[in-house]
């Protein structure tokens, strides 16, 4: 356990942590200090992965963690911007459900092997993580920069979707993959 409380890992504890002060701040203000706050946890994102590279610190822990902090920030500002009105209750549910069922799988994964199987983020997650942060950022900026701005947020968030099911797809074939691998070393059916 000591290995795995690297700086990147408790970068990414920390940004945990800070969620449900994003969340505060966006409801109840400053906006100023929301909007600071919410920098220095999407950097803080950027931080711990370059550490975490550079210092060859990359753990089990750590790919683990850093996708759960993402979804539970996205998720809470999902959650927060459809209290407030900006988004459709239907897009927290849209959002939630890729990162649910991958949860679900690797519980399962889990179960089936008795070990935890961690896939490296693929190309198309990155990519739908990259549009969702874009789009979530945009949606959340509708007050300083206007209604055009936060109608073209949308569709990027939307984007960000769409491609994360896809991802979800791309997630799903590789898992099977890597189940289909652990049966031939084991040489019987999990």
């Amino acid at each position: 356990m000591k290995d795995a409380l690297t700086l990147p890992n408790v970068i990414t504890l920390s940004r945990i942590i800070a969620i449900p002060l994003v969340i505060v701040l966006l409801l109840s203000g400053p906006l100023w200090l929301f909007y600071a706050v919410l920098a220095l946890v999407l950097a803080s994102d950027l931080v711990d992965g370059a550490l975490a590279r550079a210092g060859r610190q990359i753990t089990g822990l750590g790919k683990l963690l850093d996708p759960v902090a993402d979804k539970a920030l996205f998720l809470s500002l999902f959650v927060a911007l459809t209290v407030q009105g900006r988004l459709p209750w239907w897009a927290v549910g849209a959002f939630a459900l890729p990162p649910s069922v991958l949860a679900v799988g690797a519980l399962w994964l889990r179960w089936k092997t008795s070990r935890w199987v961690i896939i490296e983020a693929r190309a198309l997650g990155k990519t739908s993580s990259t549009l969702l942060s874009t789009g979530l950022v945009g949606v959340l900026l509708e007050p300083v920069l206007g209604d055009f701005f936060a109608k073209i947020a949308l569709a990027v968030l939307a984007l960000g979707i769409a491609l994360s099911y896809a991802a979800l797809g791309d997630y799903i074939v590789i898992a099977l993959k890597h189940l289909k691998e652990l049966r031939r070393e084991r040489g019987h059916k999990l």
